[in-house]
């Protein structure tokens, strides 16, 4: 039977209903699902060696004949011990399994095989040691980079390793739809010998221009998608909102603070990018306090000035709570309203969401602040004229999209301060204008950041003391303990208990986790920042949106199991005034990798300077764990591929300036619509 990418993978040899089930968790049903499974690291086998010239230590493949085996249960019993004697013309080798009895019955004497390994000596003399093996000459686990898969179930590496060199021969199947000329001036492989070659590559020189090729593809293709989201945009109408210097001069002097020269900068990049009649679609980047919510205030009063309305949308309740609060004091005349999935306000006022639709519907309200439930309750914004998407790698790609879909579109202003490089975040947001705030509010001291391990513990808890006798208040922040256990609800229990009764018996200790209801959310907010709670144990969900000047201290437990950029986003809910304020990382379990990211938040308190960090010590991993979520899920890609994204953004760049509706290049257009919906545009 030929195979074809759509033949289903139980066409392949060994894979019966058991193994299909088992692929079918790995959402593998077809041999291209099978062929797109890409391994996640190799072995390398490739070095073949005579059996004489084997040593301690050596990682190796030999071929030769079984020349006696036989299992025998261990001393202790616990295990079977499979031993063999493999000869080839240079010498023999003993060879051990353990667990593997049934080897005895399938690698009988006189058998060739081929096997792959770690020799160790400690079994008395030279050994290979739980080799992996075949027959002489088959190529498929041994002699070769042997690719290494994620399994499930049953399945098993030797199984899924043969079934996708059985599926090797549909790759012709694949039609190369990148332009040729990139191909061949790159020098790229073929997109049928990338996908051959990652999983089955001759050298490693072979394995990594295929990997470069394919990560390629995956960072023109992203650029090529959000050409067309600007091209799209361009297309659209948007309500504009000319430029009022003397509205805008007047608004900024009712602000309680003076702007910083970055504040006024971004301000004044977004208000003229609202007045063209085309929709403004840019991102604002500033750290953890610089001051990003006044830039959007401005902008939403030159926006509610002209007489249209604002929407602004936070990722959570209790920030948009926050970000409600703050735009009543920005817009002390303004009936501001609240609406989330539990509840609805006109400035501190509770109403109905029938009273609050009617009064928007009536343009008595025309400045709301809600979660993503305000697009999705049916709420109708006449008139809108500028939306405002906080913390917005938090939001779905369809909720982003669907912002920009109204005719005549909004203005939009997504805001984010998790903090890149410069480099990259050109890249990573290339449908966006960007504008970043690199300074900060002056009177903000640096926070002071220290590592607290072991026997140190016992004195952030008398710092945390000595803040709260001076009428200071302090956070105690815990991680998941268990994956199951998504609210944090367990581990935060379980801190405020401990504490309660040890360290910190006698100060009020509140609660913030998932499992608590929005009343309990808010109240528990309510009364920290009322200074009725000296010390509020929570999880990540003060990451954004607490705002509490008051609070001075925040001691991380489980510091380690944070991304950098998360573990700054803590930081920053203290330092929020005036006064000095501390941050302590409490790790649990410390890898030296793991330490000398946490003395790189001790070292400094610059978010963008702990992006690069990061990005060096960290190299191609997840740069910022799971704080990144919201960035494009590449199969191959990262953050780390600087050079590479400015190639693809260079030649898509090319391509678009002489094909602009690629019109020359149907199968890359074809490309672009096909995957369009499964990026995330933003």
């Amino acid at each position: 039977m030929a195979l074809h990418l759509g033949t289903p993978v139980t066409a392949l040899p060994g894979v019966g209903s058991e193994t299909a089930k088992d692929l079918k968790t790995l959402d593998v049903a077809s041999v291209r699902d099978l062929l797109f499974y890409f391994p996640f690291r190799y072995d390398d086998y490739s070095r073949a060696l005579p059996i004489a010239s084997l040593r301690h230590d050596v990682t190796a493949t030999v071929t030769g004949k079984v020349t006696s085996i036989a299992s025998r249960p261990s001393k202790n019993k616990r295990l079977t011990i499979t031993e063999a004697m493999v000869e080839d013309e240079s010498g023999s080798i003993k060879v051990m399994w353990f667990n593997q009895p049934y080897l005895a019955k399938t690698l009988r004497e006189g058998t060739r095989v081929s096997l792959a390994g770690r020799v160790d000596a400690k079994f008395g003399g030279r050994t290979l040691v739980n080799p992996v093996w075949e027959p002489e000459g088959a190529r498929t686990h041994t002699g070769r980079l042997v690719p290494v898969y994620s399994l499930t179930r049953s399945l098993t590496a030797r199984r899924l390793r043969a079934a996708i060199k059985a599926a090797l021969p549909a790759t012709v199947e694949f039609e190369e739809w990148l332009p040729r000329e990139i191909v061949s001036s790159v020098g790229f492989p073929s997109y049928p010998q990338a996908i051959a070659d990652i999983h089955f590559p001759e050298s490693g020189e072979a394995l990594a221009a295929a990997v470069n090729r394919l990560k390629f593809d995956e960072l023109f293709l992203h650029q090529l998608q959000y050409a067309d989201v600007r091209r799209q945009v361009a297309k659209r109408d948007a309500r504009r909102i000319a430029v009022d210097e003397d509205q805008l001069k007047t608004f900024v002097k009712t602000l309680p603070f003076a702007l910083t020269p970055g504040q006024r900068r971004a301000a004044w990049e977004i208000v003229k990018d609202m007045a063209n009649a085309h929709p403004m679609n840019r991102l604002l980047q500033g750290d953890v306090g610089s001051g990003k919510t006044a830039v959007a205030a401005i902008a939403a009063s030159s926006a509610l000035n002209a007489g249209f309305g604002v929407a602004y949308l936070a990722p959570t309740e209790i920030l948009a709570l926050q970000q409600h609060a703050a735009f009543c004091r920005f817009f002390p005349a303004s009936p501001v309203a609240l609406f989330t999935g539990a509840q609805c306000l006109v400035r501190e006022a509770p109403v109905s969401r029938d009273e609050l639709f009617q009064a928007i519907r009536a343009g008595d309200v025309r400045c709301v602040v809600g979660t993503h439930a305000l697009f999705q309750g049916g709420v109708d914004l006449p008139d809108m004229g500028f939306v405002v998407v906080d913390e917005q790698h938090r939001f779905g790609v369809e909720q982003r999209r669907a912002l920009l879909d109204s005719d005549p579109a909004p203005h939009l202003l997504s805001m984010t301060a998790t903090p890149i490089p410069r480099s990259l975040a050109l890249t990573l947001y290339g449908d966006l204008e960007l504008s970043i705030i690199q300074d900060r509010p002056k009177g903000r001291k640096p926070i002071a950041t220290f590592l607290a391990k072991g026997r140190d513990r016992k004195a952030v808890w008398e710092k945390v003391r000595e803040e709260v006798a001076a009428g200071r208040q302090a956070y105690v922040v815990c991680p998941l303990i268990e994956e199951s256990d998504r609210s944090g609800a367990k581990s935060v229990e379980e801190m405020a208990k401990s504490l309660s009764k040890g360290d910190l018996l006698g100060l009020r200790i509140g609660i913030l986790h998932g499992k608590l209801s929005s009343d309990d959310k808010a109240e528990a907010i309510d009364l920290f920042r009322a200074g009725q709670i000296d010390v509020l144990v929570a999880t990540t969900v003060v990451e954004v949106g607490v705002d509490v000047p008051n609070a001075t201290v925040i001691a991380i437990a489980g510091a380690e199991r944070f991304g950098l950029a998360q573990l700054h986003q803590l930081r920053g809910r203290v330092g929020r005034s005036d006064m000095q304020s501390w941050c302590f990382l409490l790790p649990d379990d410390l890898t030296k990798a793991g330490e000398a990211r946490l003395r790189a938040m001790v070292e400094s308190d610059d978010g963008f300077a702990l992006a690069e960090k990061d990005l060096e010590l960290r190299g191609a991993g997840n740069l910022f764990g799971n704080a990144q979520s919201g960035f494009p899920d590449f199969k191959l890609a990262t953050l780390a591929d600087v050079d590479l994204m400015k190639t693809a953004r260079d030649h898509a760049a090319r391509v678009l300036e002489n094909d602009p509706e690629l019109a020359r290049h149907p199968g890359l257009k074809e490309k672009v619509k096909a995957s369009f919906d499964r990026v995330h545009l933003e």
